[in-house]
C-alpha cells in the first residue's frame, strides 16, 4: 500500500493531463465548427446566386431556338406540342430543398459526429487509465502476497513467506527475554547471531531453523544530543546497514543469495531474520580443514568439517553466479563491497550463499563509479583503487572475488601469520604472484587437496584468481566473465 500510495501524485498529474487535453480539443472542436460554419455559409450563398444565374438562363431561352423547335416537329400525323414554357415549367417536377438548408443540416451533423467522437475519445482515455492505474495496485499487492514483503499491525515485515508462514511464528521476539534461551551462533560488528526453531505445525514435518542477526540501537531511548560523535556514526552507520539489507537482499531472489526472511524492529534493537545455514560461513569450514591437517587428519579434505577440491570449486562457481545476478541480471546494479569467506555461507548440500549486505550499493546504470564517505571492507579483500579514490565499482567485487579463489586454492587468507613472517611484508596476492612467476605452483597448492589428482585445475584455478586481482580495473574480467571460465574446469 506504501507503494500506491507513493504514485499517487504521478496519478494526479496524468489526470491533470487528461482534463486539459479535453478542453484543449473541446477548444480546438468548437473553432473547427465557426470555421466550418463560416465557409459553409459563403458556400451557400454561392450556390444560391449560381441556382439563380441557371434558372433565368433556362427560362429565358431566345424565341428563335424556340421557333426553330417548333418548326423541327414531325409533320406527319403526331400530334404538335404546342404548349408554351410557363405550361413546360408548371409540368416539371418540384424544385430541390434549397441549398442552405441541406447545407446546415450537413454542418450539425458534422459537428455531432466531432463532438461525439472528441468526448468517446477522452471517456475513453480516462478509463483506461484509470483501470490501468487499478489493475497496476492490484498487481503489486498480489506480487507482495506471493512473494511475501508484506507488513503486519506489529510492524513485523515478512519477505519469505515459505519459511516464516505465520507472523505468530515470530511472536517470542516481541518478549523481552525472546533470546534469552537461544544459542549464539555468530558475533559481528553489529551485534550477535542466534540460532531459533520455527513451531512445527504438522506431526511428522522436519523441523525448519532460523538464524536471528540483532542489531543495536545505539544508547536505546537516549536523545541524539546526549551521544558523542564516534556513537553518533556508529548509530548512523548500523541504520544504513540496515535498509542496505532490507533493499538488496529483502526483494531479491537467488540460490546463491542469503535471502532476508523477516524484519522485527524494536524499541532497543532490531531483528534480521534468515534460514539458517547448518555448515556456516567458508571461513569456518577453511578453519576446520586446517585444523584437521594440523591434527594429523586425513588431507583428503573429506572430513567432518573440511571441504574437498570439488566442494571448492562448486563453491567458487556458486559465488560467481550470485556474483554475476548482482552485477548484470539485476537492475539497477548492487555492489556488495564487503566479499570475504566470513559472509559466503554454506547450506546443507554445501552450496554457496553470498551474505551480509551491510554494506551494500545500489550503481544507476548511468553512473560509471560511486564514491564513498570512506574506505569500508576488510582488510587484504579491498581493490588497491578504492583505498586511494573511494570510489567503487563492480570491478572492485571482482578483486574481492579474486582474492576468495586464491583462499580457496592456497588455503591461506591474508590475515594468517605465515604472510607477517617473512622479512617483506607482503600480502596473499602479492606473494601469490611471486610464486606463479618462479614456477613454485606446489607451494601455493593447499596441502589439504594436493596430490588428489586435481592440481593441474587447482593451477588453473590460481590463474584465474590473478586475472581477476590485477592493479588495473580495467584489465579484470567482469562477473560473468569469471562464472563462465569457471564453469569449463570439469572435475
Amino acid at each position: 500500500m506504501a507503494s500506491a500510495a507513493n504514485t499517487m501524485p504521478g496519478k494526479s498529474v496524468v489526470l491533470l493531463s487528461l482534463v486539459t487535453l479535453l478542453v484543449v480539443l473541446i477548444s480546438a472542436a468548437e473553432s473547427y465548427d465557426g470555421r466550418y460554419a463560416v465557409s459553409h455559409s459563403a458556400m451557400a450563398r454561392r450556390s444560391r446566386l449560381g441556382t439563380r444565374h441557371a434558372h433565368h438562363r433556362r427560362t429565358t431561352v431566345p424565341h428563335r431556338y424556340v421557333l426553330a423547335e417548333k418548326s423541327s416537329a414531325p409533320s406527319g400525323g403526331g400530334p404538335k406540342n404546342h404548349s408554351s414554357p410557363a405550361k413546360a415549367n408548371a409540368s416539371s417536377p418540384a424544385p430541390a430543398p434549397p441549398a442552405a438548408e441541406q447545407t446546415g443540416r450537413h454542418h450539425r451533423s458534422h459537428k455531432n459526429r466531432v463532438r461525439n467522437w472528441i468526448i468517446g475519445f477522452v471517456v475513453g482515455s480516462l478509463a483506461g487509465v484509470i483501470s490501468g492505474m487499478v489493475l497496476s495496485v492490484l498487481f503489486r499487492l498480489a506480487l507482495n502476497c506471493i512473494r511475501g514483503r508484506y507488513r503486519t499491525r506489529s510492524g513485523v515485515m515478512i519477505f519469505t513467506p515459505k519459511l516464516i508462514r505465520r507472523p505468530e511464528h515470530l511472536a517470542f521476539l516481541e518478549k523481552e527475554d525472546g533470546l534469552a534461551s537461544l544459542a549464539v551462533i555468530g558475533r559481528g560488528g553489529c551485534g550477535e547471531v542466534y540460532k531459533a526453531q520455527l513451531p512445527v505445525e504438522r506431526e511428522g514435518e522436519q523441523p525448519r531453523f532460523i538464524a536471528i542477526k540483532k542489531v543495536k540501537k545505539h544508547g536505546g531511548d537516549a536523545p541524539s544530543n546526549n551521544l558523542s560523535d564516534e556513537e553518533s556514526r556508529q548509530l548512523d552507520k548500523r541504520s544504513r546497514q540496515i535498509q542496505s539489507e532490507i533493499r538488496t537482499v529483502g526483494y531479491i531472489r537467488h540460490r546463491n543469495l542469503l535471502s532476508l526472511a523477516a524484519h522485527v524492529p524494536r524499541p532497543d534493537c532490531h531483528y534480521l531474520v534468515y534460514e539458517y545455514m547448518k555448515n556456516g560461513s567458508l571461513h569456518q569450514a577453511l578453519k576446520a580443514e586446517n585444523a584437521e591437517a594440523e591434527d594429523g587428519s586425513s588431507g583428503s579434505g573429506t572430513g567432518a568439517g573440511g571441504l574437498s577440491w570439488p566442494a571448492r570449486l562448486r563453491v567458487a562457481v556458486g559465488v560467481a553466479a550470485g556474483l554475476e545476478y548482482l552485477h548484470v541480471s539485476h537492475q539497477p546494479q548492487i555492489i556488495h563491497r564487503d566479499l570475504k569467506p566470513a559472509n559466503i555461507l554454506l547450506d546443507d548440500d554445501l552450496e554457496a550463499r553470498i551474505a551480509d549486505f551491510g554494506l551494500a550499493k545500489a550503481m544507476p546504470d548511468s553512473h560509471t563509479h560511486v564514491t564513498a564517505s570512506n574506505v569500508a571492507g576488510t582488510l587484504g579483500y579491498i581493490a588497491p583503487e578504492y583505498y586511494q579514490t573511494v570510489k567503487f565499482t563492480a570491478k572492485c567485487d571482482v578483486y574481492s572475488f579474486g582474492v576468495i579463489l586464491a583462499v580457496l586454492a592456497t588455503g591461506k587468507e591474508p590475515s594468517d601469520q605465515f604472510f607477517t613472517q617473512t622479512e617483506e611484508v607482503v600480502g596473499l596476492v602479492k606473494w601469490l604472484r611471486r610464486v606463479m612467476e618462479a614456477g613454485e605452483h606446489a607451494q601455493a597448492i593447499d596441502p589439504a587437496i594436493a596430490g588428489a589428482g586435481y592440481d593441474e585445475q587447482i593451477l588453473l584455478l590460481l590463474r584465474i584468481a590473478l586475472f581477476c586481482t590485477k592493479d588495473d580495473p580495467k584489465e579484470r574480467p567482469t562477473a560473468k566473465d569469471v562464472r563462465c571460465m569457471l564453469s569449463q574446469i570439469k572435475t
